[in-house]
Order: structure tokens, then C-alpha cells, then sequence
């Protein structure tokens, strides 16, 4: 159990400890991140995610519950955030739907692909794999759409441009590599078709790159950033890192996901907030602090949460 909790977390803690140490010793900029985001989320990332799906039996691919346990637990808590956020908080629709986004959008790309794959093997890509298409399809461009609807006034006459906005995110998300390269890879082993050795050799190098160099960026953007504890940033924390990982396993419960499956689901609940969220924040100019809050305090605790649940399960 020691073996499994320390092959999982340590090197996790220690990729995010070098970026964030490169930084503090000027080796690199904050600003460097985004380099690296964009190797991972355009390149490594989607193959990895591709080559895992390739690698995953059909029977295993076609588990509509395990699905269904991921939306709820994704989308359920982005709506419960989403609620609390207008009616408790009572924040305006574009900053209720940051805090909703900064609750429910886990960081599977940077944190949780690494943990899943050190504890499950190639097959712990596949809780990434799903999870990235439910926040690709619906949680990103629902948030796209409230954050304009919240820009106008809550307007009833913008409907047709609320609707145009919708499809276009759907078509940007659907064209974007995270997206359509896992499809293909799920459509590949559906197909039972087996790739060349040296094709398999050659995704494979790209694709071990997405673990490391995530948690590196990771690292490497969370230096220098100021936190600040208050009533909105407690409220995330709860919501995402203990009540996201019950909602899950609620879900597991609900569908009959059992084993492995439903263990990846728990995990993958209770990844720390993705710093994606503090970028949608940043470019809809507002929530930034509380967010880059969440998503520093949701990443340390991350790592213990993680740990206590690896110890739990194996």
C-alpha cells in the first residue's frame, strides 16, 4: 500500500517542486508555462489519451455507467457550484459561473493523468479520456455561453447569439486534438484494429512526455502566485476536493460501477482545480483571485486527499 501511495504521489509532488524551483532560481519565467501547456494540450496529452484508448479492450471503452458516473459527477457539481454561487453568494451569472467552473473542472491533463496512470496502468487514462470529452462537449461551452448571457445583461433578445456561441465552442472543442484523437483511438479499438509495432513506438514517445512536462508547467505556474483565504475560496475547496469525489462515487454506486472503474472516478474527483479555470477567469476579467486561490490551496490538498484514497482503495 506504502508502494502504491509513493509510486502515485511522489513523483507528482516532485515534477510540480522542480517547475515551481526552476522558477524561484530564474532558470525560467512563470511566463514559460504557457510553452509547455501547449506541448502538452496540442501534442502529448492527445496522444497520450489516444494511445491509451487504442491500448483499452472494447468491453472496457463501452461502460455507459462509467460514463454516465463521470457526467454526474462533473456536471452535477458544476450546477451545484453554479447555484451556491447566484443564490448564496449572490454573484452576478458571469462570476457564478467562474466559481461553478473553478468547483467542478478538474485538472486531469496536468495532475490527474500521471496519479491514474502510475496507479491503474495505460487503462488510467481512460477516466481522462472520458472526463476530457464531458468538459470539452458540455462544461466549457456551457460556460462559454453563460459567461456572454451574464455579459449582456441577461438579455432575452440575445438568444440566437447565445445559440450561435454554443455551437461554435461544440465545433472547437469537437475539431480540437484532446477531442478527436482519443475518439479515434476509442473508434480503432472498437474496430479491433491492432497499430504497427513502430507506430505504437512512435506515439508512445510523444506520449510519454504528457506527465512529466504537465506537472513541470504545473509547477512552474503556481510560483509566485498569492493566495488568500475567504468564505468563496473555503466554499470551492469543500466543493471541489471532498464533495466533487462523493458525488462520483455516488454516481458509482447509482450506474453499478464497481472496481477499478469506480475507483478511477473517486481519483478523478478529488484532482485539484485545473489552471485552465484561472485562465477562463482571467480572460473573462473576472474572479481571478479567488480562483488562483482555489486552484493553489486545491493543489496541496489535492496531493494528501489523493494519497488517503489510494491508501483506501488498495
Amino acid at each position: 500500500m506504502v508502494d502504491t501511495i509513493l509510486n502515485g504521489l511522489l513523483p507528482v509532488a516532485f515534477v510540480i517542486m522542480l517547475g515551481w524551483l526552476s522558477a524561484r532560481i530564474r532558470l525560467l519565467k512563470h511566463d514559460d508555462a504557457g510553452v509547455l501547456a501547449t506541448l502538452v494540450i496540442r501534442f502529448a496529452l492527445p496522444f497520450a489519451l489516444f494511445e491509451g484508448a487504442v491500448k483499452t479492450s472494447p468491453e472496457k471503452l463501452h461502460n455507459v455507467g462509467f460514463a454516465l458516473c463521470l457526467t454526474l459527477g462533473l456536471m452535477g457539481t458544476y450546477l451545484i457550484a453554479l447555484a451556491v454561487g447566484r443564490f448564496v453568494f449572490k454573484h452576478d451569472l458571469r462570476t457564478a459561473t467562474m466559481q461553478a467552473l473553478v468547483c467542478a473542472f478538474p485538472d486531469m491533463a496536468y495532475f490527474g493523468a500521471p496519479i491514474l496512470a502510475a496507479v491503474f496502468g495505460p487503462e488510467g487514462f481512460l477516466a481522462v479520456l472520458v472526463g476530457n470529452l464531458i468538459t470539452s462537449i458540455f462544461m466549457l461551452p456551457l460556460t462559454i455561453v453563460l459567461t456572454n448571457l451574464g455579459g449582456t445583461g441577461e438579455e432575452g433578445g440575445k438568444r440566437p447569439d447565445i445559440l450561435r456561441i454554443f455551437g461554435q465552442s461544440v465545433a472547437r472543442a469537437v475539431i480540437n486534438p484532446i477531442v478527436w484523437l482519443p475518439i479515434s483511438g476509442m473508434m480503432l479499438s472498437f474496430a479491433h484494429v491492432t497499430l504497427p509495432g513502430p507506430v505504437l513506438t512512435s506515439i508512445d514517445l510523444i506520449a510519454k512526455a504528457a506527465g512529466g512536462t504537465s506537472l513541470f508547467a504545473l509547477g512552474l505556474m503556481l510560483y509566485g502566485e498569492r493566495f488568500k483565504i475567504n468564505a468563496n475560496v473555503l466554499t470551492n475547496l469543500g466543493i471541489k476536493n471532498f464533495l466533487q469525489p462523493l458525488i462520483m462515487a455516488l454516481g458509482a454506486v447509482l450506474f453499478g460501477v464497481v472496481g477499478a472503474p469506480a475507483h478511477q472516478a473517486v481519483i478523478t474527483g478529488a484532482v485539484p482545480t485545473a489552471t485552465a479555470a484561472a485562465m477562463f477567469a482571467l480572460k473573462s476579467n473576472t474572479y481571478t483571485a479567488d480562483a488562483t486561490s482555489t486552484i493553489l490551496i486545491s493543489t496541496i490538498l489535492g496531493v494528501l486527499i489523493e494519497g488517503l484514497l489510494i491508501a483506501y482503495f488498495f
